[in-house]
């Protein structure tokens, strides 16, 4: 990438991997956890904030773009009732079951 430096940071026995952008501040790169992560030797710093660099999402992408997720659901719910007031259902604890009729 242009215009970005990766380094790495010794802290005594690990190192942190810090990189940074044209005219940003250094960013150390965190783990799962928040805090900076922790690397056994400067190369492996470097090749994780580099694989870090490269994989980062630029915007997060939205789960269910299309809407996709909520149709499915919202479908299932209409054949799911259109099915009980067809065949009908049987109360079991409680909830209502639709009644399935196979051909054999």
């Amino acid at each position: 990438m242009t215009g970005t430096r990766i380094e790495a940071i010794s802290f005594g026995a690990y190192y942190c991997a810090a990189y940074r952008r044209d005219g940003a501040p250094d960013i150390l790169l965190d783990g799962a956890d928040g805090k900076p992560e922790r690397f056994p030797s400067a190369t492996a710093a470097i090749k994780a904030a580099e694989l870090a660099l490269h994989f980062k999402p630029a915007v997060p992408a939205d789960e269910d773009l299309l809407g996709a997720r909520r149709f499915h659901e919202v479908r299932a719910a209409a054949e799911a009732a259109l099915q009980i007031d067809t065949l009908g259902g049987v109360v079991v604890d409680g909830r209502i079951v639709p009644v399935e009729v196979r051909k054999r």
